[in-house]
């Protein structure tokens, strides 16, 4: 139930806010804006849904939660250690990827921009914890550094790919 709020908060943002201006440009620019707003959704789907409601109580072992050495649970042998670097990573290749196709940027803007995202989405957790939100998360700087990573690699993907997308969106 939870989630069904959020999503249909979210494709109401869609619908009021970007489809209206995006349908009035070409096809193309809508589907590739509609792709990185879902693109978006998922990620926050993964990363943050349920959206945390204050409960009024705050957890004061909040700062507790947060992990501000990077790569300490690689260091440490944990299990998934290695799985969710390699998923951190992922996460964040589409972004790279995405974002100078609409945007025609370069890289450093891109990678600024992922690694503010990753922030946002980590920030977030971490305020979720502080709220005592029954579904919070924790902040992990290895994750903001993994995700920006990702950011780059999605980044140069476009680069390679850059002369077939812009074949592509010229047709």
């Amino acid at each position: 139930m939870d989630y069904r709020i959020d999503f249909i908060l979210l494709a109401l943002i869609y619908f009021v806010f970007f489809y209206r201006r995006w349908r009035r440009r070409s096809i193309k620019e809508l589907v590739i804006n509609t792709i990185m707003y879902i693109y978006i959704v998922m990620v926050l789907f993964v990363t943050l849904m349920p959206f945390p409601i204050p409960f009024g109580a705050t957890n004061n072992l909040f700062i507790e939660t947060a992990n501000v050495i990077p790569f300490r649970d690689l260091a440490l042998n944990y299990d998934g250690a290695v799985r969710e670097i390699i998923l951190n990573v992922i996460m964040m290749m589409p972004f790279g990827f995405l974002y100078p196709i609409i945007r025609k940027k370069g890289i450093l803007i891109t990678i600024v921009l992922v690694f503010f995202f990753s922030l946002f989405i980590e920030s977030s957790q971490l305020l979720s914890a502080w709220w005592g939100s029954l579904y919070s998360r924790s902040f992990d700087v290895t994750d903001l550094i993994t995700n920006t990573f990702g950011g780059l690699i999605g980044y140069l993907i476009y680069i390679a790919l850059k002369p077939v997308i812009n074949k592509v969106l010229k047709e």
